[in-house]
């Protein structure tokens, strides 16, 4: 049974870097689909859930955590990741209280975005195949 692409949700109002997200996410054969505001995201979500959520913390017209309250609103349980260029700690708390899976700095690498999102779509981890030839 093929799999179908898992969908990811890009809010960053750096057009620049909804590009390169764009493109590096496409590369690890995700759908992708960016929104550079606050009430563009929320039309966005409003229209389609995604698999998950990479959002900026500060927008011109609000923060990452607007949309994830939305998000969270609306009944979602999808992973959300924040991304920000400043010091997260000063949102930590309200991040936690709406479940976000995850918080990156940026600068980030391909890599440490990679690994985040796949950490967070991830259901649940794979069973260790069985070892051949072991009983019990």
């Amino acid at each position: 049974m093929p799999m179908s692409a898992l969908s990811v949700f890009v809010l960053d109002d750096d057009v620049g870097i909804c590009r390169i997200l764009n493109r590096m996410l496409s590369l690890e054969e995700y759908e992708v689909r960016t929104s550079q505001s606050v009430e563009e995201a929320v039309t966005a979500i409003d229209e389609k859930s995604f698999d998950a959520y990479l959002l900026d913390y500060r927008l011109r017209d609000g923060t990452g955590l607007d949309v994830a309250e939305r998000l969270r609103s609306k009944g979602s349980s999808a992973p959300i990741i924040l991304m920000s260029g400043y010091d997260l700690d000063e949102v930590a708390s309200r991040a936690e209280t709406l479940r976000v899976f995850d918080m990156i700095q940026k600068p980030f690498s391909r890599d440490d975005l990679c690994i985040a999102l796949k950490n967070s779509i991830r259901p649940e981890p794979t069973p260790a195949p069985p070892i051949c030839g072991s009983r019990g």
